[in-house]
């Protein structure tokens, strides 16, 4: 996977222009995740409701089965990931339905852009049985 540059703008608000801003990563273990950082762009908690991130999944990170409440977003910005609905490429653009499940593995790593509507809700292995 290629090193992904990617510039981050943000409003100064002060001086009503757009700023250069950095893009730090931080571990993301939200619904289990595994090998994957996230940067926060806004939280579900600061919206009371929609979220929006850059995900980085290193080789072999992975996503477990959830279900969307809202709508969610996805735009692959390097990389690939398998999903539950099928292989997600770099340049692709996903739209997830309301109520849709899905889980996602990474064999070589992604980083993607992804918005949520609302907050994902975990699924727990075995619920349905």
């Amino acid at each position: 996977m290629e090193n992904l540059f990617l510039q981050l703008l943000t409003l100064n608000e002060k001086e009503n222009i757009l700023e250069k801003a950095d893009v730090l990563y931080e571990p993301f273990s939200a619904t289990e995740r595994s090998k994957a950082d996230i940067h926060w762009l806004f939280k579900p908690d600061d919206t009371n409701s929609t979220g929006a991130a850059l995900i980085k999944y290193y080789p072999g990170g992975n996503s477990p089965a959830h279900l969307h409440a809202g709508y969610e977003l996805i735009y692959v910005l390097e990389g690939e990931m398998v999903t539950s609905q099928g292989k997600v490429r770099k340049g692709d653009l996903v739209l997830l339905p309301p109520n849709s499940v899905h889980q996602s593995s990474c064999e070589i790593g992604c980083t993607a852009l992804i918005i949520w509507e609302k907050p994902v809700i975990p699924i727990k292995e075995g619920a349905n049985e």
